[in-house]
């Protein structure tokens, strides 16, 4: 009976720390970069009011209430999120998601950083790499996007 109560513990203790450390959408995240922001999020159908861009649609929405539009929102692309900040957050986030860089581009002072991070899901393939995670910087604005931008920025 000991046995089967240690092997029962530390089963669970096994996969409490599985769970915790298995990648998770940034949906989970955005409330730690910040809960002010503005989303949008890419969906092929929904009822709630949307933008129609003929192939999908926009939903947009306050982080408050991004967990609600995900659920009313189906065959999501992605979603993205933009907020006033400074070239330190760009750096902030990248830190936070321990992100490696594929690549970075400067275009007029828009800053362009892609790249993949073991804490997030999905993803797709950019010039050979793998990128979940899309941040842009221009003139106070920080958009992120998962697994890119899809929108304007």
């Amino acid at each position: 009976m000991k046995r089967f109560i240690v092997t029962l513990i530390l089963t669970t203790v096994i996969v409490g720390v599985l769970i915790h450390f298995m990648p998770k959408g940034l949906e989970v995240y955005i409330e730690e970069i910040d809960a002010d922001a503005t989303v949008s999020v890419y969906c092929r159908d929904t009822r709630m009011d949307n933008i129609d861009m003929g192939s999908g649609k926009i939903v947009q929405c306050r982080v408050a209430d991004l967990n609600q539009t995900l659920a009313q929102c189906s065959n999501v692309d992605g979603f993205s999120f933009c907020f006033e900040g400074t070239s330190q957050d760009v750096d902030r986030i990248v830190r936070l998601f321990n992100l490696q860089v594929s690549s970075r581009l400067n275009l007029d002072g828009l800053h362009i950083i892609c790249g993949n991070s073991a804490r997030l899901t999905g993803g797709v393939i950019l010039d050979g790499a793998k990128v979940n995670l899309q941040i842009a910087y221009k003139d106070g604005t920080v958009t992120v996007g998962s697994p890119l931008i899809l929108g304007s920025y």
